[in-house]
């Protein structure tokens, strides 16, 4: 039961994790880098793009830039926004307290 009650803790993390944003318009590239998937130099190179060519107008734009392939837009998209507060941290997983026997 302690297995169970274990995986299920660590999926809820897993979970929450997954609901962290970070709006590419407006990150800084060290909150750019909290995406999992953008190293530091798709990170800059996302700064970089937006200040030449200023605020994306879709998330597929970043496919325009060096390394962004099919595959990591694939992984880095649904951590990804156009608006909103530039990093968004994923809700605190809680995990259910364990039963007490008596």
């Amino acid at each position: 039961m302690k297995t169970i009650q274990a995986l299920f803790a660590i999926a809820m993390l897993s979970i929450g994790a997954a609901f962290a944003t970070v709006n590419v318009n407006t990150a800084q590239q060290s909150e750019l880098q909290l995406t999992q998937g953008l190293d530091k130099h798709k990170a800059k190179a996302i700064i970089e793009y937006r200040a030449q060519n200023g605020y994306f107008t879709s998330i597929d734009d970043l496919e325009k830039l060096p390394g962004f392939s099919k595959d990591v837009m694939e992984r880095v998209r649904p951590q990804l926004a156009l608006t909103g507060p530039a990093f968004t941290a994923p809700a605190a997983a809680v995990a259910p307290a364990p039963k007490v026997r008596k």
